[in-house]
């Protein structure tokens, strides 16, 4: 049998083991609750197109779920001064530097969602992954993955998180990169690398890091 004095410190101290992790539990929850709630620039703004958590539904639309903040943040600032040019640099027009990086941050936070409709195996699934993961080393191309990783998650904060984006999303960027109409391009670097891909390379690499996740 266990003495009383040393039975009374034991059941003290699970009275406040449980209380603390009732208040943590409740902290948890009271953090998850605020972090569930988007910040207006982003349900008045954003979330029209790219959805309030950022995973888009419109294949000519990005997910920005997961993406790095900076590297979002870098975009909206070029879209607002006109360094990149489309739909959004009307958009962006009107941010502020403080909702730029409020977006940035939220979006950052977010969970990317898989591709809900996987391509399926083909010749072009496997060439698209053989150029990510190896390039094409008869036209100096370098691997994807050398910059944007192996699991398409980026290198922070450099190099933007590509997987599971939108194949449509991705073909059109590719092609604008090649046709040097997208600016926001540091070092021309893409437009290097895209330079030398064909319509059908760009389509399959696309495709591939679209099932990425």
């Amino acid at each position: 049998m266990q003495s009383p004095k040393l039975t009374r410190p034991l059941a003290t101290l699970a009275i406040v083991i449980v209380a603390t992790s009732g208040v943590a539990a409740s902290a948890s929850a009271l953090f998850a609750a605020k972090a569930a709630v988007a910040p207006p620039i982003v349900t008045h703004v954003c979330a029209a197109c790219h959805g309030g958590y950022g995973n888009s539904v419109d294949p000519s639309v990005p997910s920005l779920a997961g993406q790095g903040a900076p590297y979002l943040e870098r975009q909206l600032i070029a879209f607002k001064t006109q360094r990149r040019t489309g739909v959004m640099s009307g958009i962006a027009v009107g941010l502020s530097d403080a909702d730029a990086h409020v977006a940035a941050d939220w979006f950052a936070q977010q969970v990317a969602q898989p591709n809900p409709d996987p391509w399926p195996d083909s010749a072009a699934l496997r060439q698209g992954a053989a150029i990510y993961r190896h390039g094409i080393d008869s036209k100096n191309v370098p691997a994807c993955a050398s910059c944007h990783a192996m699991n398409g998650n980026g290198l922070p904060p450099e190099f933007p998180r590509l997987a599971g984006q939108h194949t449509n999303y991705l073909e059109a960027q590719l092609r604008a990169f090649r046709s040097d109409s997208r600016l926001s391009n540091p070092n021309a670097m893409m437009r290097n690398i895209s330079s030398d891909l064909s319509d059908q390379e760009i389509d399959a690499v696309a495709q591939y890091i679209t099932d990425l996740h």
